[in-house]
């Protein structure tokens, strides 16, 4: 397996930004010839004084490195992102991280909420993965990547912690959170978590799996 330490910096090129639901945005970047990372790491932009990190949900052999960005109101990098031209050069570091696929040693649960999709994107667009999806969400315009989720894993469950009123066209659409329906609708059983959104979700999601999968295998991947 290629080595998972982080590597120096690099230059690459936006050449698109699309929009994905309104406030977050994908990017998508040239890929230099010696970027290489494994699905599930992140790539740190190295902007003006700053640096972001953010979680590549492109396949290691996509011609591009894409990333999900949600933009933060007065936020250093929205603004900058959103100002920058196509054809503009951006710094990179990277590949970073250890959030990637391990092997099947139990069924596989992945946990999201957010843009703590990304790395589950980037799995699946490796290839198809049998695993469970929860996908927490605020409201339904926010389940961008659904379609390929739904195709490549076994099963896919948007968790919608507001109303999905208006979008009946919703399948297996569960309402309330991720933590909830692990609490209350996962069959208890020994399973692989991997968990990825904020602290406070991984928090509780972390004492349910000890109080109710014992013998599960965790891997968490938090953000702020």
């Amino acid at each position: 397996m290629e080595r998972l330490a982080g590597k120096g910096l690099t230059t690459a090129d936006l050449v698109a930004r699309a929009c994905l639901a309104p406030g977050f945005l994908e990017l998508r970047l040239s890929r230099p010839a010696d970027f290489t990372f494994i699905p599930g790491q992140y790539a740190s932009f190295i902007m003006k004084g700053y640096r972001r990190d953010y979680t590549m949900v492109s396949a290691p052999d996509s011609e591009t490195i894409d990333f999900c960005v949600a933009l933060i109101e007065s936020g250093r990098f929205s603004g900058d992102i959103q100002r920058a031209g196509l054809g503009m050069p951006l710094k990179l570091s990277g590949p970073h991280g250890y959030f990637v696929f391990h092997s099947h040693l139990n069924p596989a649960v992945f946990v999201a909420t957010g843009t703590g999709v990304a790395p589950f994107v980037a799995f699946c667009r490796s290839g198809a993965v049998p695993a469970l999806v929860l996908h927490g969400v605020g409201s339904p315009e926010r389940l961008f990547y659904q379609d390929l989720l739904r195709a490549a894993c076994r099963e896919y469950v948007p968790c919608l912690s507001r109303s999905a009123k208006g979008h009946a066209d919703l399948k297996n659409v569960f309402a309330g959170r991720v933590t909830r329906y692990l609490e209350h609708h996962l069959q208890a059983g020994i399973y692989d978590f991997y968990l990825c959104g904020r602290r406070a979700m991984i928090r509780d999601a972390t004492a349910l799996i000890d109080e109710r999968f014992s013998g599960s295998r965790l891997f968490v991947e938090p953000y702020d």
